[in-house]
């Protein structure tokens, strides 16, 4: 037999053993399309690859669960893939909790290949502690479903973005045509995550290592990938400890605190084709052919339906995850177009919202689903002046000023942030000029002791404006998820504020409508609106001392 015949044969045969392993996997880890209710993820055995569960889906992460049910679910969910995890819907639910750390990575002491999910053993200030190769990744590059493809295509990250070192700030620039959705670079953390990995070379070769191990494993169960060098590292762990081991278990990674940049520390300039400024004045009209239908902001997850090109994008945020590098001075997203005036607006009328589903994966023309999109990394403080509404300038002025006043104290300047998405078909908080979920400005005092949470919605810069004022909260115990649970219920109640259920959250309670812009028939300078801004909140703050 010739030597092309013998090669011939013997790919052939390395190929049929290989589907029929992968068959086998597929039927220890058999596909879902929904994420297990109410159900504890407890191990990630790895990754491999199948394209006879879902449609559109070939690589797919195998899981088990508290209830001893193994199943599989598609590689583009990995971001939400942690132990301890808990779903309903579409939402983590809740996490088990662990002792957390703050560890300071030392040195890799050893990898343990035992089984085909490598485990890598680090030297901390903490002792000796144990993360598995998945966790790692999803931390590292999984922060987003797009991310997520990059690393398993061979030129991934280097597609992602071109990078232009000759330019001071060092540019990153998403090409014309990219798919990327510029919500994704909305935050400095989300930035400098996206910095790192395009700048530091470990990064991106431990990122391509995802791609390369995946493809030499020939559809076995297993993930190898290999970290960077993560000496000089701070991470915030989740811990498991057995006195009987010599080490400690990494459950999850809750948080890079600090990551190093093996580069000279650099400015970044993000650049997308889609980012637009939303400082310049613009306003949102209706177009001569009506509005809009409205979406369905609540699909059914459905992870077997492929998304359709053009399609609503759903993106879900888990909160609490966030990614800093002190090596990126500043990473700042370029001023982008002006926002048009030309968009149809969604229509505010009560209507019949067509029910859809949401998939996921690769968009596709004959793709009828919403593209769900499981994130983390992209709930932090919104810094860029770029993104900030034109009216936070001028609140953040007037805290400055009462901050002034006798007896009070500034314990947090103002600060913006997104509303959280609403819990049900409401679909107010979307209907922004910003094409973002609404934002919300926030600061804190400190009177006679008390500390006092300002607080107010960016109402101005949705389609349908509506009255403003500035809310002065006295928090009761457990102040976050008091404050958490009302602006929730502004989401959920059409961005309005439900003053009973505020005041059944609160020991203080004192809404403070803003200014009319005209006094005595005469408009008032921009000046006279801030002082009178000032002191009406300052007679709040008054009545605040007489009650307590």
């Amino acid at each position: 037999m010739k030597l092309n015949a013998l090669l011939d044969s013997a790919k052939n045969g390395f190929g049929k053993l290989r589907d029929e392993l992968s068959e086998k996997i597929s039927k220890w880890f058999p596909a879902l399309s929904y994420l297990p209710r109410d159900t504890e993820l407890v191990k990630i055995h790895g990754v491999f690859r199948s394209k006879n569960l879902l449609k559109n889906k070939d690589i797919f992460v195998a899981i088990e669960w508290k209830d001893g049910v193994t199943s599989s679910l598609p590689i583009e969910m990995a971001s939400f893939l942690a132990p301890g995890y808990t779903f309903q819907d579409k939402k983590v639910i809740s996490q088990s909790e662990y002792e957390r750390q703050l560890a300071h990575i030392i040195s890799l002491e050893r990898v343990d290949k035992t089984s085909g999910h490598y485990h890598y053993y680090f030297k901390t200030d903490k002792g000796l502690m144990k993360f598995s190769g998945f966790e790692l990744a999803r931390t590292l590059f999984f922060h987003n479903p797009h991310l997520v493809r990059a690393a398993y295509t061979a030129n991934g990250l280097s597609a992602l973005a071109f990078v232009n070192r000759n330019q001071s700030p060092i540019e990153i620039s998403f090409p014309e045509s990219t798919k990327y959705p510029v919500s994704f670079i909305g935050t400095k953390s989300n930035r400098t995550h996206l910095a790192w990995m395009l700048l530091d070379g470990g990064a991106k070769k431990s990122a391509f290592s995802v791609f390369e191990s995946f493809k030499n494993d020939a559809g076995k169960l297993g993930f190898k990938f290999v970290p960077p060098n993560l000496k000089g590292w701070q991470l915030e762990v989740s811990v498991r400890t057995d006195p009987e081991e010599s080490f400690t278990e990494v459950v999850r990674v809750e948080r890079i605190v600090e990551a190093v940049l093996n580069e000279n520390p650099s400015d970044v300039l993000v650049n997308h084709p889609k980012t637009k400024d939303q400082s310049a004045k613009s306003k949102v009209e209706t177009s001569q052919n009506g509005h809009v239908p409205a979406d369905d902001i609540d699909p059914e997850l459905d992870l077997g339906e492929i998304p359709g090109l053009g399609k609503r994008l759903h993106n879900e945020r888990l909160k609490g995850f966030s990614f800093s590098c002190s090596g990126i001075r500043s990473v700042k997203s370029s001023k982008g177009k002006s926002a048009g005036n030309s968009k149809r607006a969604p229509s505010t009328e009560d209507q019949d919202i067509k029910k859809e589903k949401a998939g996921i994966g690769v968009a596709e023309k004959d793709g009828d689903a919403q593209e769900f999109s499981p994130s983390i990394n992209q709930d932090d403080e919104i810094t860029e002046t770029v993104d900030l509404p034109q009216k936070f300038s001028l609140f953040a002025e007037v805290i400055d000023e009462v901050a002034k006043s006798d007896g009070v104290r500034l314990v947090q300047e103002a600060k913006c942030y997104r509303f959280p998405a609403p819990t049900n078909n409401s679909k107010v908080v979307y209907q922004t000029k910003y094409e973002d979920l609404l934002k919300y400005f926030v600061a804190i005092l400190e009177l006679k002791g008390s500390q006092l949470v300002l607080v107010e919605a960016d109402t101005n810069n949705l389609r349908t404006p509506k009255g403003a004022s500035t809310l002065i909260l006295g928090l009761k115990e457990d102040p976050k998820a008091n404050f958490e649970e009302i602006l929730q219920c502004f989401s959920d109640k059409g961005a309005q504020w439900s003053h009973n259920f505020i005041n059944e959250r609160c020991d203080f309670f004192s809404p403070c409508r803003h200014p009319s812009l005209k006094e005595k028939g005469k408009i008032r300078t921009d000046q006279e609106y801030k002082e009178k801004w000032v002191s009406d909140l300052r007679e709040k703050l008054r009545l605040f001392r007489k009650s307590s």
